[in-house]
């Protein structure tokens, strides 16, 4: 049984899901759990889907006269699930050839404190420039339970993998009980039931564009948390762990992961940046770092939440260059927090 598998044996009480077919938009009402540290589940976060056409296994409820639906066809029988419908795949903006090293900026630290003065519970952040070096940090190093920021960790050691030839995206992943238990309603939206499969290409669309935690949890057991462990130290997180239930990482370990990704290191081709950043670009959660810039400004994300975490880190396009910005909080769903941090970036470097 893999790690997260073992984690939801425990007995967590959940609060139910909001779903509305394949356009989905949750913008106050969060999917969240219950449950000692030891059950904590990764939180998903949904935003907006992108839209499908009706295919095949969808089986729609036909009303006749008198308003009384015709009944539903029988569950189908397992079959191979296609995702591509997912990813829109888009472009990747340029990034520089090389990152300019962190600078301490006060105008920027100033900045991002003042975004959080007189907000109750704790924040980390971390912002890099990577086009000039200016750069700033806030209690960086405190750890916080992940949530789903521990699917990036996922997402870079699949591409790792793949590059190195020891994954085939195209080869296919069952979703048995164990990891079809974990859902919290969007394997509705995937049309997902038991012991379907998916490829390990639609995984990783699935687990990162729309946070689905059952194919994350099938992908975490495919590649081997120890693996990826064995990557995040390779790239310095001195504070990241795939293979603690815990899940514990840090804002300034977060934001060098991004930094990896965008700059192709940990074993990654020019190729496999740009997917990454493709599909993090199409994270659907649009409450925190996104709120707080321009609507026309590209940015490639994850955020993560929990009832004592709320999380974003991105790399975004800025009016000075691209930059990293990390923001974690022990605070339940602190979307405001974020974006207001967020907002204060952005204004400062395009002042």
């Amino acid at each position: 049984m893999g790690l997260l598998s073992a984690r939801y044996n425990a007995k967590v009480h959940w609060r139910p899901a909001l779903t509305g077919g394949a356009l989905i938009t949750l913008v106050s009402a969060l999917i969240s759990c219950g449950g000692s540290a030891e059950s904590k589940p990764p939180g998903v976060l949904i935003g907006i889907l992108p839209t499908r056409s009706p295919g095949a296994s969808q089986s729609p409820v036909v009303a006749v006269e008198g308003g009384t639906p015709e009944p539903t066809a029988p569950p189908r029988s397992p079959t191979v699930v296609s995702l591509a419908w997912l990813d829109n795949s888009p472009a990747v903006p340029e990034l520089p050839s090389s990152f300019a090293a962190q600078s301490l900026d006060a105008g920027l630290q100033a900045a991002i404190e003042s975004a959080l003065a007189g907000r109750e519970g704790s924040y980390s952040v971390v912002v890099h420039n990577l086009a000039d070096g200016r750069a700033a940090s806030l209690n960086a190093d405190k750890s916080y339970y992940a949530a789903s920021l521990y699917k990036l960790e996922v997402l870079l050691e699949a591409f790792r993998q793949r590059d190195a030839g020891q994954l085939d995206f195209g080869s296919l992943l069952t979703l048995e009980k164990k990891y079809i238990d974990l859902d919290l309603k969007t394997l509705d939206v995937l049309e997902i039931l038991e012991n379907d499969q998916v490829t390990v290409q639609d995984a990783v669309r699935a687990m990162t564009i729309i946070s689905d935690t059952p194919t994350a949890a099938l992908l975490q057991d495919t590649v081997d948390p120890a693996r990826i462990d064995q990557t995040l130290a390779s790239l310095g997180l001195g504070s990241t762990e795939s293979a603690n239930h815990e899940l514990p990482t840090s804002a300034r370990d977060m934001a060098r992961l991004l930094t990896a990704i965008a700059a192709g290191e940990g074993g990654v081709g020019a190729e496999s940046r740009n997917a990454m950043l493709s599909l993090l670009e199409q994270e659907g959660y649009r409450a925190g770092i996104i709120a707080g810039v321009p609507s026309d400004a590209t940015v490639a994300h994850k955020t993560g939440s929990y009832s004592d975490a709320t999380h974003d880190v991105a790399l975004v396009w800025g009016p000075k260059g691209p930059y990293i910005i990390a923001v974690l909080t022990d605070r339940s769903y602190e979307w405001d927090a974020i974006r207001e941090v967020s907002r204060a970036v952005w204004d400062y470097f395009a002042a």
